[in-house]
């Protein structure tokens, strides 16, 4: 497969057609603007900073439509865009740019300490600011404005050309780098597009962070690959969110914290979002009363599966199967392959059989980033290994049940704690909740609920642990209950269950 600029073919076929709109400064930005301000960046790269084809670019900055130009801008050159986590700490940072090796770093002004440490930190004289500039560092619309103007088209590139480099949430241990390529955009545009309906009349409310894939390609890039229009908010607000869902947005995607905040919403009883005509979630399992509680409005979320490395769409529901079957993510879509296979054996299972689940396609990332050991480890025969335990029913339809590391063994028997967590938000006044194995001298292990109530609710740890036990067999209902203010989170907005484990867990 090969790729062309389709940013300059849109630029010429649609020129005033708004591509952005940023919504924390207001700016709008048409095709024909955003290829030249792509343009700017990457004759500014390699004129002034002497970037080469697959020299890396760090950014560090919040999602704006300055993020989008560079992305793109680096895609024209041939750099490689470092999309940095904004909420990770220097330290971790400084692995990350330890790995990836940029010969540039740009930043927003509100990151101006940690752009400044980082640079220092490895000696990089090509820095930038978006914003406000300093001494001593380009700032993004000076630079931009040095340049001629002229289109820099990108040559059409190869399907495994790299194109930028996510991060992974490091929940495993050290991030690993995940390239994605411009075959695997195309791809999960293409998988998108058949899927959930996406077309050039649409315009996008963009949530997620840029730094993730949810936030690039659920939906924006393929939005801009199909000449539509998208939102781009800088950082979450639930007010704003359910105003712009109500009056402009056509096309909505988030992960469940979004859905549950939205849900929780002063006005989500009688706001009005009949103008969207369609909605996606990922990112972790969403409880099935949250999803009947839309159903309930006549809203249908459509919820799928992706990975980081899966570019990322696997599965996303048809409405009907989204009403039919609350909870389960669907059939794979077009251009992938699933399949079950037994965790210790490897053997294929069939319909009804938990195991893990392992993927193939041209979606999937060909290897991570500078990283042969762990390169190996989760491929096998061409399959990526997602360490996700699943089950798909006779009619082919898959469900998630957790991730392995998440199960824990209670006398004997596998616990997942998605399953548990499902029960737990059926409870009337449970805002949140989340589910870890503890140890336990007689058992080995049993669950521990962590629990954020909401705003006047009272329960206590007896009346949930008797709920669940109504619901569930006794080994899978949690022993112990610890009440929290909120759950913590990661970047990407599912519950950080590394962080619950070190609160809440064993000591080490």
């Amino acid at each position: 497969m090969q790729v062309p600029d389709y940013l300059a073919k849109h630029a010429r076929q649609f020129p005033a057609k708004t591509a952005l709109v940023d919504l924390h400064t207001g700016r709008r930005v048409s095709y024909a603007q955003l290829n030249e301000r792509a343009s700017r960046f990457a004759e500014f790269m390699r004129e002034r900073w002497h970037i080469q084809p697959g020299d890396r670019v760090a950014v560090l900055a919040h999602s704006s439509s300055d993020y989008v130009e560079m992305l793109y801008g680096c895609g024209k050159l041939g750099a490689v865009m470092i999309c940095l986590n904004w909420r990770l700490s220097v330290d971790e940072h400084k692995g990350v740019l330890t790995d990836a090796a940029p010969a540039a770093l740009v930043w927003g002004e509100e990151f101006n300490v940690t752009g400044i440490a980082l640079a220092d930190a490895f000696a990089l004289t090509n820095r930038m600011v978006t914003g406000v500039p300093r001494p001593g560092v380009a700032g993004y619309e000076s630079a931009l404005a040095e340049m001629s103007g002229a289109t820099v088209e990108m040559p059409w590139r190869e399907h495994n050309d790299v194109w930028y480099l996510l991060y992974t949430a490091g929940s495993t241990g050290t991030p690993k780098g995940v390239p994605q390529t411009w075959g695997m955009n195309v791809t999960n545009t293409l998988n998108n597009t058949i899927h959930a309906g996406l077309r050039r009349e649409d315009v996008m409310l963009s949530v997620l962070p840029y730094f993730h894939t949810g936030g690039l390609n659920l939906y924006m890039n393929c939005l801009l690959m199909l000449g539509a229009t998208t939102l781009i908010m800088r950082q979450f607000d639930v007010d704003k969110t359910m105003e712009l869902l109500e009056t402009e947005a056509t096309v909505m995607f988030g992960v469940p914290a979004i859905y549950l905040f939205l849900s929780q919403h002063r006005r989500f009883a009688s706001a009005d979002f009949s103008r969207v005509r369609a909605w996606g979630a990922g990112g972790a399992p969403v409880p099935k009363v949250l999803l009947e509680q839309y159903l309930a409005k006549g809203v249908t979320i459509c919820f799928g599966f992706g990975m980081t490395e899966t570019g990322p769409t696997v599965f996303l529901t048809d409405e009907d199967t989204a009403r039919k079957k609350v909870g389960t993510v669907g059939k794979p879509v077009m251009f992938v392959e699933a399949k079950v296979v037994d965790s210790q054996t490897r053997q294929q299972l069939g319909p009804n059989q938990r195991g893990e689940m392992l993927l193939r396609g041209p979606a999937i990332t060909p290897a991570y980033w500078n990283n042969p050991q762990a390169t190996a480890k989760s491929y096998a025969d061409g399959w990526l290994c997602t360490g996700d335990i699943v089950y798909f029913d006779d009619d082919g339809d898959f469900y998630v049940v957790d991730r392995s590391k998440d199960m824990y063994i209670s006398g004997g028997e596998n616990v997942y704690p998605a399953e548990v967590e499902n029960v737990l938000f059926q409870i009337e006044g449970v805002a949140e909740a989340a589910v870890i194995g503890v140890h336990d001298a007689k058992w080995g292990e049993v669950g521990k609920a962590i629990v954020a109530l909401k705003p006047g609710a009272e329960l206590t740890d007896e009346e949930i642990v008797a709920y669940c036990k109504q619901k569930l067999a006794s080994f899978k209902a949690p022993k112990v209950v610890q009440f929290v203010p909120a759950l913590a989170r990661n970047a990407a907005g599912k519950v950080d269950k590394p962080t619950l484990r070190k609160l809440f867990g064993d000591p080490s």
